[in-house]
């Protein structure tokens, strides 16, 4: 079984199209089909159903494609290692974030991160908890701030912190002077949330199921916390959202929810085998550290 075939199993399963992987692989296509079949008939099995103009995983070649990632992600450790083990503060990490996280906690702590290891290159990558999840597994990214525990072995999440969930309004709204919120209360607001495939939408759902409010009314739904808390300022909807700090907008307040406790834990993730690469461990130290000195309205910096 040739090395580079197992790369090109990898490609070609993502990208799903013969011609775009062999292009983007500077191989020919022929060359790549041959490939593939090499490996199938390795395997013992087809790993690939046609679909259109597409290649679709069959359960073969799906099973398969968790062993090729096992295989690579081993072996990109053990070169890293040797490469770290020089110098084990110079390298690139990718961060994954949810886009709540991101102006909230993440950016005070990139600035104290990048002071303190400038030969370690960041890069980041926004995306919701399921889809950072899957980044993860596939090797897209090293470490991931999520709300999502997944149950497997092969994946760590460690929780950072808990979030309490607050009704945000508009400050001129009728309801902005109260101390604290039923869930009843807000039955005939008009609403502006995430998209359903996130968590927290998740979460905001089971809220208004668990307190019987049925065809809520929702006038826009977004792929980012800033936008909503941006339309909540404009007076265009309300919201129920985790604390907005370190975002400066106008006429936002945000109240408690009485009686209920509404909240999300914020964890850290990443694959059990990569905690032994030290760029990964220094980064997760990091986080850590900085999550357990981080307090309501004091900086990170000043710890």
């Amino acid at each position: 079984m040739e090395w580079h075939h197992l790369e090109y199993f990898k490609l070609l399963a993502k990208l799903q199209n013969v011609s775009l992987s062999a292009k983007q692989l500077n191989v020919s296509q022929s060359a790549l089909s041959r490939a593939i079949k090499q490996l199938e008939e390795e395997v013992g099995a087809p790993l690939f159903n046609r679909v259109g103009r597409s290649l679709k995983l069959n359960k073969y070649g799906q099973s398969f494609l968790v062993t090729v990632n096992m295989i690579t992600q081993e072996m990109d450790m053990f070169k890293s290692e040797v490469t770290q083990s020089i110098d084990m503060l110079n390298g690139d990490i990718t961060i994954g974030f949810l886009h709540s996280v991101g102006p909230t906690y993440l950016s005070d702590f990139l600035k104290t991160f990048n002071s303190q290891y400038p030969n370690i290159r960041v890069k980041l990558l926004q995306d919701h908890a399921k889809g950072l999840i899957s980044k993860l597994e596939s090797g897209d990214i090293d470490v991931a701030i999520t709300m999502v525990a997944p149950a497997s072995n092969s994946v760590c999440f460690i929780p950072l912190l808990q979030e309490q969930l607050f009704i945000t309004l508009n400050s001129t709204h009728p309801l902005a002077n109260e101390q604290s919120l039923n869930i009843a209360d807000l039955v005939n607001e008009q609403f502006i949330l995430l998209k359903e495939n996130f968590v927290l939408r998740e979460q905001v759902d089971q809220i208004f199921y668990e307190h019987n409010i049925n065809n809520v009314e929702i006038n826009f739904e977004s792929d980012e916390t800033l936008t909503i808390a941006s339309f909540v300022s404009a007076g265009l909807g309300i919201s129920i959202l985790p604390k907005l700090k370190n975002i400066q907008l106008p006429n936002l307040t945000q109240i408690p929810i009485n009686n209920y406790k509404a909240q999300r834990t914020i964890g850290l993730c990443y694959l059990t085998q990569a905690d032994q690469l030290p760029i990964v461990k220094v980064t997760k130290e990091t986080l850590l550290n900085y999550f357990s000195n981080y307090n309501e309205g004091k900086d990170y910096n000043n710890n």
